[in-house]
């Protein structure tokens, strides 16, 4: 796979999965980022047109031209982009209504979604996101997502039991509730996993009769 910073990976994952649906232009791609789980902050422009070029260059996205289906190379330049955003606005107001440049997923897109969704590297900064888009992924491999997350959150309410008896030690009730708090939160995101894991179980089941009957792992 090729690499980018972490970031530019989540925001790519974040394009490919909105893609996958239907083909966008700019301006919506970038709203939509906005409001999708795992990025709470605004995407600007200067993140998003860099990022199509990168997945552009790739061969994962497509710039086509919805009234005539004409693929439209991509500037790769922010000022080329932001240019012409502008200058389909204008002609669309000026010419009836001509089509938007609009961005559209290829199939080496979709495979690329699917090596993003299980790149374990970005499980803890966009698990919401890979969760929002996991359909994107067979059973087996949500079923990996969900059970290497368990795994970590295992690992972290062992360290935060050790966390809550240093508190415990020091006598400060407000930090010792602050502790008690992310306790419960891990716990209550581990039995949410149990039952996201036990749905793909289902699902493997009923596809394979040999699949093994495995326990949830404490």
């Amino acid at each position: 796979m090729y690499r980018t910073d972490m970031l530019d990976r989540v925001i790519e994952m974040a394009l490919l999965g909105l893609l996958q649906d239907q083909d966008l232009h700019g301006y919506e791609l970038r709203k939509r980022l906005t409001a999708l789980v795992g990025l709470r902050g605004a995407i600007s422009f200067g993140s998003l047109y860099p990022a199509l070029a990168r997945l552009e260059a790739v061969g994962a996205v497509k710039a086509v031209d919805a009234a005539s289906s004409r693929i439209i190379p991509m500037t790769g330049s922010l000022s080329g982009e932001a240019s012409a955003f502008l200058a389909r606005r204008r002609g669309a107001a000026g010419r009836g209504g001509r089509a938007r440049k609009v961005y559209g997923i290829t199939e080496h897109g979709r495979e690329l979604l699917v090596e993003l969704l299980e790149d374990p590297h970005t499980d803890e900064k966009a698990f919401p996101l890979k969760v929002a888009l996991c359909a994107a992924l067979p059973p087996a491999g949500r079923l990996e997502l969900f059970e290497r997350r368990r795994v970590a959150l295992t690992s972290q309410l062992a360290d935060e039991a050790a966390r809550r008896r240093r508190t415990a030690e020091s006598g400060n009730r407000y930090l010792r509730s602050l502790r008690e708090h992310d306790n419960l939160t891990i716990q209550n995101e581990i039995a949410w996993l149990d039952s996201l894991i036990s749905v793909e179980r289902d699902h493997l089941r009923a596809d394979g009769p040999d699949f093994p009957q495995e326990d949830t792992p404490e």
